[in-house]
């Protein structure tokens, strides 16, 4: 994962669960795969299939990243096409695994 894809994780992270929870240098790979699975609930909670492939079972590490990094480009850049109830839920559904992600375990 390089600097770059670590910003844009992070900017994903930080959507969902507030803009201090994470920084791009604690943005790991269990990170990026709980928020790609957050992120596909939005997703599908929305209804934005364009935002999010959804891939049959589950994706990779390598995929979900290179999702991650593309979406948190689009989202610091002002595109947030996901409704706000369902940010909100599934910020409150997926916080406490993120938090762990985050924290390595």
């Amino acid at each position: 994962m390089d600097v770059h894809d670590r910003d844009y994780i992070a900017a994903v992270i930080n959507y969902f669960w507030g803009p201090n929870l994470t920084t791009p240098q604690s943005v790991n790979e269990s990170a990026a795969v709980v928020a790609y699975g957050a992120l596909e609930q939005a997703n599908i909670c929305s209804d934005s299939m364009d935002l999010v492939p959804r891939p049959m079972g589950v994706p990779s590490s390598t995929y979900a990243i290179k999702q991650l990094a593309k979406i948190g480009k689009r989202i610091l850049s002002g595109d947030t096409s996901i409704y706000n109830t369902c940010k909100v839920k599934v910020g409150v559904n997926f916080k406490s695994e993120i938090v762990m992600a985050l924290r390595g375990i």
